[in-house]
């Protein structure tokens, strides 16, 4: 058990299509992305991935990840994950991943951040109409 917790710190959010894990235990990621385009709405976008580092922190920590509706209200999809740092120099890497989000309408949506229940970071996630010779 881990005593005197530290709080630690979102070192980054990244969006992008994917993560792997390569051997050794490095991580790849693949089309790092700011926007997601569609030519049509409600758009299904099939996967994506959501990547946190956090450190700087000792304790053990519940960390969730929250896609909200433009309102910044409606709850689209949730993720969480329980994490424990043992000193200041760890780090952790909370990664997410969606399959088939739908967003009904262009907009900018949120990603929401929460470390043991309390608002840490909000990230925008535009989504845009585009010509459908955009679209790939």
């Amino acid at each position: 058990m881990v005593t005197n917790k530290i709080q630690p710190t979102l070192v980054h959010t990244i969006v992008c299509d994917d993560v792997r894990q390569e051997t050794g235990g490095k991580f790849s990621l693949m089309g790092l992305f700011e926007t997601i385009s569609a030519g049509t709405f409600p758009a299904l976008h099939p996967r994506f991935a959501i990547i946190n580092e956090w450190s700087g922190g000792r304790g053990e920590f519940l960390a969730k990840i929250r896609l909200l509706a433009p309102d910044r209200r409606k709850v689209l999809s949730e993720s969480e994950a329980k994490f424990t740092l043992f000193n200041e120099t760890q780090r952790h890497r909370d990664i997410s991943i969606r399959f088939n989000t739908s967003f009904p309408a262009p907009g900018t949506y949120w990603l929401e951040m929460l470390l043991d229940n309390d608002q840490v970071a909000m990230v925008p996630l535009p989504v845009e109409q585009v010509s459908q010779q955009m679209v790939h």
